[in-house]
């Protein structure tokens, strides 16, 4: 058996980054950066108020709390003010986000004025440079702000829409296709006896969907020879990567095997992991194109999946995360296990436990078949060969969904919305 580590660094050293192309921002939801972004100009781009209130200048309060002050114009946001002049003594009615007027040294918040009529009464002795959002102040011109590998998420397409970036160079994303393989599968509305659905091909479709890849439902194909080779030649043509599920175990008697090998002249990697569930595992090319050959039972080949394909498609995808997020988490139970040369990966539902740690729980039947405690199950605890764990220890969980308890109570806090 190959430790996990290993197959997982000999995938990973197959797998190249997909071409880089050029998008528009509005098409770039979700993808990664093929080159660094470089400001030219600055945000924001004028120094402008952050508050409604009312533009001063220092030397008003030279010695201290003023009496009223002249209001002399308004200067919403949008507006031009540099052909205003602030002097002592006067104020100017400013709105978030307005440019300065020229004299500028202060913005007094609204709630620490009074207005009556044409003059303005200031309650509160303001500082220099008291709400004022500085020209740059954000982002500055020549800065690298963003580099290559970073995801577009809303706020990163939100900074580049006011860096008045219209088009991105980022890595495409791939196309992957899914396959599941063997006889016993049946997509008849009665079952014949031996017969199955197939639930791998479903799951997978949605998990390489999830990983960032456009994913490519390639139907289900029997132990046939012809109808494999066939299959498999039309999805390397058509996609960037396949994924198939069954027939990579040792002694299975079906044609995956030597229909995959035929297609890679021999290129294939069989291997037997020691990890449970998910042991058996195939990796190769075919006409260049990654192929995956995950196991047939459901719960293994989701395993597999994020063990093998998810980091790789975000490989493909050009991100340096290619992993989950791995955690340390409590036990609520006891775990023992005998020696049998095998990292354990149990499934289990990982909670808050209130005091800013995690607790995890396995989730019921750890049967390879048992596909509903996996998805009942928010993370994979990583249990070592032989282990013997009881309540109150920790071990590590990769977390592969979201995290229970997920109430979030915060203090109360003033805001300016």
């Amino acid at each position: 058996m190959k430790p996990l580590q290993e197959v997982i660094d000999h995938t990973l050293a197959n797998i190249e980054r997909m071409p880089e192309l050029s998008t528009t921002l509005g098409e770039a939801s979700g993808l990664f950066l093929a080159h660094p972004i470089v400001v030219e100009n600055p945000v924001p781009p004028f120094d402008n108020t952050a508050v409604d209130g009312f533009a001063v200048c220092m030397e008003t309060f030279a010695t201290g709390i003023a009496e009223d002050l002249n209001v002399v114009a308004t200067v919403a946001a949008g507006d031009d003010p540099s052909h205003l002049r602030l002097r002592s003594g006067e104020a100017i009615r400013i709105m978030t986000g307005a440019p300065l007027p020229p004299g500028t040294d202060a913005v007094v918040m609204i709630e620490d004025t009074l207005l009556q009529g044409e003059k303005v009464k200031v309650l509160r002795l303001p500082t220099l440079g008291a709400n004022i959002r500085r020209r740059g102040s954000d982002v500055d011109a020549g800065e690298h702000i963003f580099e290559t590998g970073t995801r577009i998420t809303p706020a990163v397409k939100g900074v580049l829409a006011s860096l008045s970036v219209t088009h991105v160079a980022v890595f495409r994303r791939p196309i992957v296709g899914v396959i599941s393989t063997g006889d016993e599968l049946s997509d008849d509305p009665i079952l014949a006896p031996g017969k199955i659905r197939d639930s791998n091909r479903p799951s997978l479709y949605d998990a390489v969907a999830a990983a960032g890849a456009t994913a490519v439902d390639l139907g289900s194909v029997g132990d046939d020879p012809d109808q494999l080779r066939a299959a498999f030649t039309h999805a390397v043509a058509s996609c960037d990567a396949l994924v198939t599920s069954g027939g990579v175990s040792v002694g299975d008697f079906d044609y995956t095997k030597a229909v995959l090998d035929e297609l890679s002249d021999n290129q294939f990697t069989w291997f037997q992991v020691a990890i449970k569930p998910a042991k058996p595992y195939a990796f190769g090319r075919i006409a260049g194109v990654p192929v995956f050959g995950l196991p047939g039972n459901p719960v293994s080949a989701l395993v597999s999946f994020e063990l093998f394909v998810r980091p790789s498609i975000r490989k493909m995808l050009g991100t340096p995360r290619l992993f989950r997020p791995t955690m340390r988490a409590t036990l609520t139970v006891a775990i023992n296990h005998q020696p049998d040369g095998k990292l354990h990966l149990l499934r289990g539902v990982v909670e808050t436990d209130g005091h800013g740690g995690l607790i995890v729980t396995p989730q019921g039947h750890q049967g390879s078949h048992v596909l509903t405690g996996m998805a009942q199950a928010n993370g994979l605890m990583l249990v070592p060969d032989g282990a013997h764990l009881k309540p109150g220890d920790a071990t590590d969980v990769i977390i592969v969904e979201e995290l229970g308890n997920p109430t979030l109570t915060l203090p109360h806090t003033k805001t300016d919305g």
